[in-house]
């Protein structure tokens, strides 16, 4: 295959329509070739962009799924009220890849905006009992600084990010000259007047990234402060699909002319001098010129790979840590929050984790359910509880914090990102010293294998990363 970076950029601006649902086409036969170019291992944003625009270049896609849906970590449950989604929630204003794709697969977004700015209102629950901000500035368990006391747990880490972040230009974050700043965010935090106590609170009992301040690089939490800024610099939109984000990666696996094989699980890769093929749990054997891997390191970690990958390429692939996430989901019977005058969402220390309203009703008011989050070590202690004790916990914890709710919720689901076997775990996490110590290595080309997915993408975050990723996969095969 040998296209010119002219023909790609054109036939990759060309637009189409597109089905809404995704195909599954026949499984194949053992031992079989079958004569495509490029095989795609995952369906998810980035294996399907990828598969995209490499068929619009002329070549002959395969897509090989092992779950039973297209669309990896966008999950929406679409058969609960509001639609939730479980993984990634809105597009910002910046997000050109994955809008200008939705633009051209008439996929109908929304914007969220006046409804998410809702949901980030929290009320705080600290040990049990809902407190105000001024009754938290004074309480002898505020373990903050002085000059810090009056913000919220949730507030204090992004606030001191926003005022002085190291990381002056957040693109250069995976390049040599940043690698200074390749720490924890417990000494990162040490070193701006915060101590055990205040670092415990306001990081590891919620974290975004990792499960303590210890394991996690500041840098990476530098990078994404300063992204998401200028996410926000670009337009305040916050674009969600009509009906569920899941539409989307369904609607691209619709619009594929190859097929796209599901409960196809990899078990195998093998690059040679000649061509590629990958081997699946049930036996049968695929084919092409070159591969696509979108797959998170955390399930390529289960895979043979021959020849063996080197260096730090593996390592990255044996060591590099996914989001511990759970999330339950309440359907709320009657606004218990207008008995008890506090809004429905808000933040505890405690075991119910993040409690979120879900405005996804009518109208930008209606809560069509809660939704509570357990990060880092709450959602591994609820995994390990098991789906009926765990939900029992949040819901009693919530009940006891506001009494009014009581006989008001109904747990309908939990989902845990770290027990899905195509994922163990949510979004990428890099430990102190891995973003330099790896970032570069991780998506060189491995003979005739090629590497995506958002945790391999350096410019962007969240879907857009996914897509980023694809993108630079399907350039790299077409440059070839």
């Amino acid at each position: 295959m040998r296209w010119s970076r002219r023909q790609f950029v054109a036939s990759a601006t060309l637009a189409s329509g597109a089905a809404l649902i995704g195909k599954a086409a026949p499984a194949g036969i053992a031992g079989t070739a079958p004569d495509v170019d490029v095989i795609v291992l995952g369906a998810g944003l980035s294996g399907l962009h990828a598969a995209q625009l490499l068929e619009d270049a002329g070549a002959r896609v395969l897509v090989l799924e092992g779950r039973s849906r297209v669309g990896g970590r966008v999950c929406t449950l679409k058969d609960l009220p509001g639609h939730p989604e479980m993984g990634a929630n809105t597009m910002g204003s910046g997000y050109g890849r994955t809008l200008d794709v939705a633009h051209k697969l008439n996929v109908p977004l929304a914007d969220m905006a006046p409804r998410m700015a809702q949901m980030a209102k929290l009320q705080l629950a600290f040990d049990g009992r809902l407190m105000t901000r001024d009754a938290w500035a004074a309480s002898p368990k505020n373990p903050f600084p002085a000059n810090r006391r009056n913000l919220m747990p949730w507030e204090l880490v992004p606030r001191i990010l926003a005022e002085a972040n190291p990381l002056v230009d957040w693109s250069k974050w995976a390049s040599p000259e940043s690698a200074a700043l390749d720490i924890s965010m417990h000494d990162f935090l040490m070193a701006r007047g915060l101590d055990d106590a205040s670092i415990q609170l306001a990081f590891d009992t919620s974290p975004y990234y990792g499960t303590h301040s210890y394991e996690v690089s500041a840098l990476m939490y530098e990078f994404n402060a300063g992204w998401g800024r200028s996410m926000a610099s670009l337009g305040p939109a916050a674009y969600a699909v009509s009906g569920g984000n899941e539409r989307l990666p369904e609607a691209m696996a619709g619009n594929l002319k190859g097929d796209v094989l599901l409960r196809k699980e990899i078990v195998a890769i093998d690059t040679g001098a000649a061509a590629a093929s990958v081997v699946c749990r049930d036996g049968t054997r695929y084919a092409a010129k070159r591969i696509v891997c979108s797959l998170p390191f955390s399930t390529l970690r289960e895979v043979r790979i021959d020849p063996p990958l080197q260096q730090e390429q593996a390592r990255a692939v044996r060591t590099l840590h996914y989001q511990t996430l759970t999330l339950i989901f309440f359907a709320v019977t009657r606004p218990f929050w207008e008995e008890d005058g506090a809004g429905p969402s808000m933040w505890t220390n405690g075991p119910a984790g993040i409690v979120l309203a879900q405005y996804f009703g009518r109208t930008d008011s209606e809560v069509t359910g809660l939704v509570a989050q357990g990060r880092g070590q709450l959602g591994a202690h609820w995994d390990r509880l098991g789906k009926d004790a765990a939900m029992r916990l949040v819901q009693s914890e919530i009940e006891s914090i506001r009494p009014a709710s009581k006989g008001s919720l109904r747990p309908l689901r939990m989902h845990s990102w770290a027990l899905q076997r195509f994922n163990a775990g949510d979004w990428a996490v890099f430990a102190p010293g891995e973003v330099a110590g790896f970032t570069a290595a991780m998506a060189v080309p491995h003979g005739r294998v090629h590497f995506c997915g958002e945790h391999t993408a350096l410019g962007s975050r969240g879907m857009e990363g996914a897509m980023e990723s694809g993108e630079r996969a399907a350039i790299e095969v077409l440059s070839l």
